[in-house]
């Protein structure tokens, strides 16, 4: 009897430890931000305004993880109504094929400024060759709950009042280290301020550890009350002279 919950237990664990498909939250800051305001990371920002043409090598502002290019090329530019933080500086452009920008090592959050926003922008996450989903930028403003026409127009400079300028989150239950930037079409994808995130580490055990152990806990006192259990029944029987 008892082989056999050895057996079922190890079973629910398995069933409870397994995991479950890759699920990206996207959501969109309000009008005007620029950098996530989400909570539960660490993040790091790449502002774009010392980088070279084609976007070869990414750095993030105190982070060790880095990101290359490694197919498709990023044109650098300096601010102007369709891109560019603050309206000073450099931003990045997508005009042919996807960007793909590989980092070094993996993370659980991406974001960005998208600028000039339309149909055909979109941001694809993998982890190696795995697609985690692919995302298009103006579907998922326009869909959002807080859309508005404060996303119109650039926030930093007048102009420009037809299309759209939002920051992005896309927060990953499941790690990734590949990030490409997707121009569908004609047109460009603008944008500024690439961010990585980290989650914070959480003392908590996870569900899924707290069921495990709960499960062991109960295993081992049925193996006790099984046991006093067995000892009460085989004693012998002591007659009173």
């Amino acid at each position: 009897m008892f082989r056999s919950l050895i057996f079922a237990l190890s079973a629910l664990c398995g069933v409870v430890a397994m995991p479950a498909a890759a699920a990206v939250l996207v959501s969109v800051e309000s009008a005007g931000a620029t950098a996530p305001t989400v909570s539960g990371y660490n993040f790091s920002i790449a502002n774009l305004n010392g980088a070279t043409n084609g976007l070869p090598t990414v750095s993030f502002a105190g982070s060790p993880i880095t990101g290359t290019t490694t197919s498709g090329f990023v044109n650098i530019a300096g601010a102007n109504i369709y891109g560019g933080v603050g309206g000073t500086g450099n931003y990045g452009s997508v005009n042919g094929d996807p960007a793909t920008i590989q980092l070094s090592q993996s993370v659980n959050y991406f974001g960005l400024w998208g600028s000039a926003l339309d149909g055909n922008n979109a941001v694809a996450l993998y982890n190696d060759n795995t697609l985690l989903g692919t995302f298009a930028l103006q579907s998922v403003l326009q869909s959002s709950s807080g859309f508005n026409s404060g996303y119109y127009g650039n926030p930093f400079a007048s102009g420009n009042s037809g299309e759209m300028y939002a920051f992005f989150n896309f927060r990953s239950d499941s790690a990734f280290n590949r990030v490409q930037l997707v121009q569908n079409g004609g047109g460009g994808f603008e944008f500024d301020n690439l961010t990585i995130g980290t989650s914070v580490v959480s003392a908590a055990p996870e569900p899924a550890t707290w069921a495990m152990m709960m499960l062991g806990f109960g295993a081992i006192g049925w193996s006790l009350r099984k046991r006093s259990a067995g000892q009460i029944a085989g004693r012998p029987a002591f007659a009173l002279a």
